[in-house]
């Protein structure tokens, strides 16, 4: 008997009398074991929640046998190695089949019960007196027996829970320390209890989540890292790119600022060229008219030249008539003698006056006709300056209407030129933005570069497959570690 029972016997009042009380009792009740355990099991079965323990009549029958050898050494006061394996086997027993208490507690009060009504039937007359007594050391017997039994069960439920907790804390441990190939061997491989099997199984997948996850995140971050470099590579050349197309479309602008301003201007020189061209053109008409009439004056002047032609002709003509008859006169004055002397002065003069007016007469004649010729000659000259006029004035003509075209298209180039202006203007601001925002993502990816470095930095310390690390593992490997 074990230091720690004599001290259960003796807290529990079962030493020394109260022992030969109890195997007084027990020479009463072994026989009834069998009818009280009989009516335990009934009850036992009729509850599904214990009957789910007996499966066959075989585990009843080997439970109840059990049962009451070990009842019958407790009702024997047999403390001894026997019932304290017989005690710890119950204990063990309940805690594996994870036996509810209340259900335990419950089935041996209703056997206590029993007990203690069968103990009333079979007491002598002679001691009935002293039946308290009986039934005191029964049921302080039968809370011995409880409490060793729970006390087994929780020492069991204790050890078994220690184990768990050991297996628990060094997965925590490794899990805390970074190393995540760590798995908690399954109660059939080590002394890890089935009882706590669920939370076994939950930690090692959280576990294997875990790993899979910061393995995909490892090679993720490998990848995020190239990405990130190749980025912020490009960034740079972008940002160089646009900084040197920024420049361009500024001096772009510019000249495009420089030839709007020339084409304005053009299309303003152009528009007042059309002025003066159509001012010149109706000057030209004007002149082209006045020469229509100049050359109209001179056909008038050659008319009237014909018509005193042919007046002086008839001059010429009435003076040679007027010739003949001063000679015709002058013979007659001469016949008539003295009587016709003065007539015959007078037919002298006439006929000088008509030499002279003939004379004259060829002289006009002479004159008019130069005078013709050279009227001819200038209503010539001005019917070809007419005709030269008209030309030109055609010529104004299609010059203004070309002019006019020109002003009209170098106002739509210059509207043109103004709206390119504006747009390549709006392209330069918006270039000049677009540098800045590539600045930024320039920056941005640097930052991200960085920040994925730190990350790298911090799953390298990661264990993730046997022997590897988080920085040097292989994807593929990770995942049949996960696997497996």
């Amino acid at each position: 008997m074990t230091p720690e029972l004599k001290k259960k016997l003796a807290q529990f009042q079962l030493d020394g009398s109260d022992t030969d009380t109890l195997r007084e009792v027990g020479r009463l009740l072994i026989p009834e074991l069998d009818t009280v355990l009989k009516a335990f099991y009934a009850r036992a079965l009729r509850d599904p929640d214990t009957a789910a323990f007996f499966v066959t009549p075989d585990r009843v029958d080997f439970a109840r046998n059990a049962q009451k050898k070990h009842w019958s050494r407790l009702l024997s006061g047999d403390f001894g190695d026997d019932y304290l394996a017989s005690v710890d086997r119950i204990g063990r027993t309940h805690a594996r089949i994870n036996l509810p208490l209340d259900t335990y507690m419950s089935a041996y009060s209703l056997a206590t019960s029993d007990l203690i009504a069968a103990l009333f039937k079979r007491v002598p007359r002679r001691s009935r007196g002293r039946l308290a007594d009986m039934i005191g050391v029964l049921t302080r017997a039968f809370a011995l027996d409880i409490e060793r039994v729970v006390e087994t069960c929780f020492s069991i439920l204790a050890e078994e829970q220690t184990a768990a907790f050991s297996h628990l804390n060094t997965a925590i441990d490794k899990l805390a320390d970074g190393d995540l190939t760590h798995v908690i061997p399954a109660p059939q491989h080590s002394d890890y209890p089935v009882r706590f099997d669920d939370v076994r199984q939950k930690l090692n997948a959280a576990t294997g989540n875990l790993r899979a996850t910061m393995t995909q995140v490892t090679g993720t971050m490998a990848n995020l890292g190239k990405i990130i470099g190749e980025v912020a590579s490009a960034s740079d050349d972008l940002s160089q790119r646009t900084a040197n197309q920024a420049a361009s479309l500024e001096q772009t602008a510019a000249a495009v600022h420089e030839l709007s301003v020339n084409v304005a201007s053009s299309a303003e020189n152009t528009a007042e060229a059309d002025q003066v061209a159509a001012s010149a053109a109706q000057t030209a008409m004007e002149g082209a008219r006045t020469v229509q009439e100049a050359s109209g004056a001179m056909t008038r002047i050659q008319t009237s030249s014909d018509q005193i032609t042919r007046i002086i002709g008839l001059i010429d003509d009435i003076a040679f008539q007027t010739n003949l008859l001063a000679l015709n006169a002058g013979v007659e004055a001469a016949r008539a003698g003295s009587a016709g002397r003065g007539f015959s002065v007078v037919a002298e003069e006439v006929r000088v006056l008509a030499g002279n007016a003939s004379g004259a007469a060829r002289q006009i004649t002479e004159l008019v006709s130069n005078s013709s010729k050279e009227v001819a000659a200038g209503v010539d000259l001005i019917d070809n300056a007419g005709r030269n006029l008209q030309a030109i004035v055609d010529s104004f003509e299609k010059v203004s209407s070309l002019t006019a075209t020109i002003a009209t298209a170098s106002g739509e180039q210059s509207t043109a030129l103004s709206e390119v202006n504006s747009a390549v203007s709006q392209m330069d601001t918006v270039t000049q933005q677009n540098a800045a925002m590539v600045e930024q993502t320039t920056a941005a990816a640097s930052m991200m570069r960085r920040n994925a470095a730190d990350v790298e930095s911090a799953l390298a310390g990661l264990k993730l497959t046997d022997g590897h690390t988080a920085g040097n593992a292989d994807i593929g490997a990770m995942h049949g570690d996960v696997a497996a």
